[in-house]
């Protein structure tokens, strides 16, 4: 598939400046980037038989990153989009009374963690998780 070929919500996103102003940010963001196009390679150059990318690299670079923006630069994340499916679940979850800290911790960094999905992912992918 060409990229021509693709619509806006399977488009990468370009980085905002403020994520590449982290150094953290920019080399977890690197790794995604590398990760990425050694497995489109993969797919390009092995059998469709083999998994491209057997221990999930991509995804794995992709939560990492997030986990950091979450952590680090929460701040910065946009707002819930009010079509994703992901951020309304999200968004009831916050509002639902935590049964304890622990768990309204847990809403708050997932919460955080998907919306930096936004920043990193195309629209497409950022149901996934």
């Amino acid at each position: 598939m060409a990229e021509d070929d693709l619509d806006d919500s399977e488009l990468w996103p370009v980085p905002p400046a403020w994520l590449m102003a982290c150094g953290q940010c920019t080399r977890l963001y690197q790794r995604m980037v590398e990760a990425r196009e050694a497995v489109a390679e993969a797919e390009l150059t092995t059998a469709s038989t083999v998994d491209a990318d057997p221990f999930d690299s991509g995804l794995s670079t992709q939560l990492a990153l997030g986990q950091h923006l979450a952590r680090e630069h929460a701040e910065l994340l946009p707002d819930f989009e009010p079509a994703c499916p992901r951020c309304t679940t999200c968004r009831e979850d916050l509002e639902r009374p935590a049964m304890s800290e622990g768990a309204s911790d847990w809403a708050h960094t997932a919460a955080a963690e998907h919306r930096a999905r936004h920043v990193l992912v195309p629209p497409v992918m950022t149901t996934l998780l």
